[in-house]
């Protein structure tokens, strides 16, 4: 049983992103999630970001880039739509392995699926993995949400197993994240996020069938000293993992 550790990058310049990625790269992180301002949960970074990020990963496979080209909702329109698979196209040419995206449709909040089938089919015809992120637990219904992502052949979910706009994190959802697995049923990867440090991780791994089905790990406040990715937080992170294995 291997379980990666995912550690999500704030893409601020592309000195930063060298010096975060390589930091994560150092501490033991299976994959990076690329990200551009955080402060409104993470939007498309800049591609010559992206390549800092894919030079200071190295060869290691698991460069992950969010596909968001704004804040706010995940409602997007067709000139937004069109916009999205052009980045997913110039990411994977920028090196990235996998893009994470989301698509909702207003009111509700449900799934817009005409939406998803293009983004993945035009992730998966370039070779990218799909993680759908926590546009999830925005739904309002997570399990009909996942059976959709299952049908279209999304690779990985992010989920605290908690309500978007929560102060509540995975510690506080295991139980949903534990149901949410279950129902996967090893069809695709549950990403436990929100609130993630080395002193919960393990204990929130125990209450999770992850001998049985697939899951990983995601963090990124936790693994930041003054504003900086930590190579010694990343790797007690990763070692917590590790230690629960």
């Amino acid at each position: 049983m291997s379980i990666p550790v995912e550690i999500c990058i704030n893409s601020l310049n592309p000195d930063y992103v060298y010096r975060s990625v390589a930091a994560a790269y150092d501490g033991g992180a299976s994959r990076i999630e690329l990200c551009g301002d955080m402060s409104v949960g993470g939007v498309t970074p800049d591609l010559t970001h992206l390549e800092a990020a894919r030079e200071a990963f190295r060869d290691r496979p698991g460069l992950l880039c969010m596909i968001r080209p704004r804040g706010g909702d995940f409602a997007f329109g067709s000139e937004e739509v069109l916009l999205m698979e052009k980045q997913i196209s110039d990411a994977a040419k920028a090196g990235a392995d996998g893009v994470v995206i989301g698509a909702l449709q207003l009111p509700g909040n449900t799934i817009n699926r005409d939406v998803l089938g293009r983004l993945v089919d035009t992730a998966k015809t370039r070779n990218l993995s799909v993680t759908f992120h926590r546009a999830l637990d925005a739904t309002p219904n997570v399990f009909e949400s996942l059976e959709v992502l299952i049908q279209y052949g999304v690779d990985r979910i992010l989920s605290s197993g908690t309500a978007w706009g929560s102060a509540d994190g995975a510690f506080e959802g295991v139980k949903m994240l534990e149901q949410l697995m279950l129902r996967a049923d090893k069809k695709l990867e549950l990403v436990v996020g929100g609130g993630v440090v080395p002193d919960n991780i393990r204990k929130i791994l125990d209450q999770l069938p992850v001998e049985n089905h697939p899951v990983s790990v995601h963090a990124y406040s936790s693994v930041l000293e003054g504003g900086e990715v930590s190579v010694e937080r990343v790797r007690s992170l990763c070692q917590s993992v590790e230690a629960f294995q």
